[in-house]
């Protein structure tokens, strides 16, 4: 005859076995701490979902195509009061056409006609390939409709377009003063001007002089689609 109720001291060493347990049945609470030791963690167990978070990067946004993106790369309510500092990793992203620039706009993250900012945005960056320097940029007396990051980029077969690192930063309200969205940024490019089989590595700093509350971003060339490109967001934590 079976018993339903056993003493604790009723019950020997290793008695209780797989077969008497129920699936599903442990919780955490019962663990040592410590007691998962990385035997007992199965290869390929570890997902990138189980470790956002854990890390000083975590991943808000991405778009990856092989095919030709209209109207450029869009990224909308990525920017919040969550993170001041933002990075913009840019694999690749490669024009359509030769001979134009990467630029970006802010956005408002509500669709229509006011979905962008057209205005107020300054730059300053600097293009270096071999003995030349190309130096673009724009003060705000001459503010443009659009940042500016990089300057002209070759295009072709085995291309893969601009490789870069952007840090944008949204600091909100500093000493009780609204403040300004900038974006810096460091990579390379193949040069369209002069030897154009030869890489450029570029700087550049913009931002735009109004302090609205912007949370979205828009990366187009200055002419053409982009073709092929991967690019991630993460907000960084600080």
């Amino acid at each position: 005859m079976s018993k339903t109720t056993i003493p604790t001291g009723g019950i020997t060493a290793d008695a209780i076995n797989g077969t008497l347990i129920a699936d599903d049945a442990i919780d955490s609470e019962h663990y040592t701490d410590g007691s998962i030791d990385t035997a007992h963690i199965g290869d390929s167990q570890i997902t990138a979902a189980k470790t956002s978070g854990v890390s000083n990067l975590v991943s808000l946004a991405s778009s990856e195509a092989t095919a030709n993106t209209s109207g450029g790369v869009t990224f909308d309510n990525v920017f919040s009061s969550t993170y001041t500092r933002y990075m913009l990793m840019m694999d690749y992203c490669l024009p359509v056409t030769a001979n134009v620039e990467l630029r970006y706009k802010w956005r408002t993250g509500t669709a229509g006609s006011n979905d962008t900012l057209s205005n107020g945005y300054v730059y300053s960056g600097l293009a270096k390939r071999h003995a030349n320097t190309d130096n673009y940029s724009v003060q705000s007396g001459s503010a443009a409709g659009h940042g500016v990051l990089t300057y002209n980029i070759q295009t072709g077969n085995g291309e893969h377009g601009v490789r870069a690192l952007f840090d944008i930063y949204k600091p909100g309200t500093v000493d009780s003063n609204a403040t300004m969205m900038y974006i810096v940024g460091r990579g390379t490019y193949r040069s369209y001007n002069d030897d154009t089989s030869q890489s450029t590595h570029f700087y550049v700093a913009s931002n735009n002089y109004n302090t609205g509350d912007y949370s979205g971003i828009n990366l187009h060339f200055s002419s053409g689609e982009i073709d092929s490109h991967k690019i991630r967001l993460y907000g960084v934590v600080t």
